[in-house]
């Protein structure tokens, strides 16, 4: 049988007791919806999400078939990369710091789940994917999506069908996908797909977070996230990320320690004083990591997983 790989350069943890989930997507995608579909009861508090800072994450435990998982319900960009003030920036620093630190203390990252909805991808959402798959993760963990609000596809599926080349045009690489529903609809009308829907990601999730396990030393995680969210403020608005002011910002405002403070400040000043239109650290990291010598590698069954990284590079 032949196999792929996901290689790892940073740290490949032992298997943990409980698998950590991320389920990313922008807002309004159902993401709440999913954490509840899948742990087959109300869970998450399903909101607009307008108040909801970016990468701000919700832990909800949940066991499938005697495995027990973490799921991370996480916000993605609310907005195109360049728009964002310096306040939402600091919040969204502090917000990628405690989500980096909990994964960090719990053992990695076992699967990234990417939740869209069937219709227009934007700009904002393919942002939202390399946020988490390309620079949170490293291209390290195994990625699905799930596509939402299928209810009116028979079958669901079919969506997946039409739109498959367009999805890779766009780049949203996954190793496998899910096309379900998240609600039951009014007078259960569509009671039969979600509980189809139930049964299909919960499969999803079982079949593809136990092989890898991923985390990376924190220093140079959050180096690493902060010297990519540098591209979501204006140039003129990275400007304003005074340092002499900043370490008190990240304590008063954000509420990290003096010590976390100083480490994400350094972070901060760092890339404040990268010229605008200088190359981003991690544009080299991919091919190294993916080439034929990158990394060291734990094989995935092929009927089970692809490299979707690798079919691009064709």
């Amino acid at each position: 049988m032949r196999t792929d790989s996901v290689c790892s350069s940073a740290t490949t943890s032992e298997h943990p007791s409980r698998r950590n989930i991320l389920i990313v997507g922008d807002v309004g995608v159902g993401k709440s919806s999913l954490v509840n579909l899948i742990a087959g009861e109300e869970r998450a508090i399903i909101s607009s999400g307008a108040r909801s800072c970016t990468l701000h994450s919700q832990e909800h435990i949940v066991r499938l078939d005697g495995v027990e998982f973490a799921l991370h319900d996480t916000a993605g960009l609310h907005e195109a990369q360049g728009n964002m003030k310096p306040t939402e920036y600091l919040d969204a620093v502090y917000q990628a710091y405690a989500l980096i630190s909990r994964l960090e203390r719990s053992g990695g990252i076992s699967l990234l789940v990417f939740c869209m909805k069937g219709g227009r991808i934007s700009i904002t959402t393919q942002q939202t994917y390399s946020l988490f798959v390309d620079v949170l993760c490293n291209r390290q963990v195994p990625v699905v999506i799930a596509v939402t609000h299928m209810e009116m596809h028979d079958p669901m599926e079919q969506w997946w069908t039409e739109n498959e080349k367009a999805i890779q045009e766009y780049r949203l690489r996954s190793h496998g996908h899910v096309c379900i529903t998240t609600t039951r609809g009014y007078r259960d009308v569509f009671s039969d797909k979600y509980e189809q829907s139930r049964e299909m990601i919960q499969k999803l999730l079982l079949d593809y977070s136990g092989r890898v396990v991923w985390k990376e030393e924190k220093a140079n995680w959050v180096k690493r996230m902060v010297l990519h969210m540098r591209t979501w403020l204006s140039p003129r608005r990275r400007k304003q990320l005074d340092g002499s002011d900043l370490r008190r910002k990240l304590t008063k405002r954000c509420g990290l320690s003096a010590e976390d403070a100083e480490l994400v400040a350094q972070n901060i000043e760092q890339s404040r004083r990268m010229p605008a239109d200088a190359p981003e650290e991690d544009k080299s990291w991919f091919d190294e990591k993916f080439g034929p010598d990158g990394g060291s590698c734990i094989s995935l069954d092929s009927d089970v997983a692809r490299n979707p990284w690798r079919e691009g590079e064709r």
